[in-house]
């Protein structure tokens, strides 16, 4: 894999202090269906600084209400020489909204990257995310019970990822410390199970000179309470490649469609998500749609002619 690029913090800086305002709802890792597609760290911090370019997201869901928003960004530290170093750093911010309370958070994280040839084309990552939540309660009209209070809950991510030209594989645990509910159940304080995730998969080239590849995956995501029936949770995904587009399907339940498709212009892309059920497909509450941009900021354009590097 080539070097890794590290631009444009200051950038990122300016959308996070927007956040609040373009933010309206977020549960990690929940609500926000095209995270395994779109937003890797969440689920698995050793994948921060994993990419030869600097990464800046905002996903959302575009439907009705849009109710789920995530900001990240990640890349990979330069050293004073200008060579990328073995830390990569990034962050994400969200909202959610819950019956009586908003719950805002964020999320620091930060890998350590191993390269295991001299020519480093095959990397080994561990990672942490430190993240917090803030459940408050809804004020004025749209208070359902005064007497509620706000809390602040915190966890860790922990994870590691290996990536090479073609293959990646990764296994974390997120939500560390859990969160419980126990003494507060009308608020719906975020509840967040520990849970356990395992995503590997492979690139097979199909034509060099048109650009085709083929990614199959698999995401296996678990919790102590489902940790016993592995076999109902395991996800398989499937991406094709055509140069700069890719186009991809995973097969959750027979009963649910789903496709996913992502663009990559020069220095930006878009991706859009789609799950609808096989049955009933036309009633707007059963179709969930979420619109993914993002800026990819690199040291040279050469980056994005290395389709099997996406």
């Amino acid at each position: 894999m080539r070097g890794f690029c590290l631009k444009i913090f200051p950038v990122f800086t300016v959308l996070l202090i927007l956040s609040g305002s373009i933010l309206q709802g977020q549960n990690i890792p929940g609500k926000l269906l095209s995270i395994p597609v779109y937003n890797h760290m969440v689920l698995n911090p050793g994948y921060v600084g994993s990419k030869d370019f600097t990464n800046i997201s905002l996903t959302t869901k575009a439907w009705k209400q849009p109710d789920s928003q995530l900001l990240n960004f990640h890349k990979r530290i330069k050293n004073a020489d200008g060579s990328y170093s073995k830390v990569g750093m990034g962050a994400y911010v969200f909202q959610e909204q819950y019956n009586e309370s908003w719950n805002s958070g964020f999320a620091l994280s930060g890998a350590y990257h191993l390269a295991l040839d001299k020519d480093q084309i095959h990397n080994l990552s561990a990672g942490l995310t430190m993240k917090g939540i803030f459940a408050v309660p809804k004020t004025g009209e749209e208070n359902v019970v005064d007497s509620l209070t706000g809390k602040f809950i915190p966890n860790i991510d922990l994870g590691i990822y290996y990536y090479g030209p073609a293959g990646f594989a990764g296994l974390s645990t997120t939500s560390v410390f859990g969160s419980q509910n126990n003494e507060d159940s009308t608020l719906n304080y975020a509840h967040l199970d520990r849970s356990y995730h395992l995503y590997g998969g492979y690139k097979f080239q199909v034509s060099k000179k048109l650009g085709i590849v083929i990614e199959p995956s698999v995401l296996l995501s678990l919790s102590d309470n489902t940790i016993s029936e592995p076999h109902k949770h395991l996800v398989p995904y499937l991406k094709v490649y055509l140069e700069n587009f890719y186009l991809g399907s995973y097969l959750k339940d027979f009963d649910v469609l789903a496709l996913f498709f992502q663009y990559q212009f020069p220095k930006f892309y878009t991706g859009i998500f789609l799950e609808f059920p096989r049955v009933g497909y036309r009633n707007d509450d059963n179709i969930i749609f979420e619109l993914s941009l993002g800026m990819n900021l690199g040291s040279s354009g050469s980056s994005f002619l290395q389709y099997r590097h996406w």
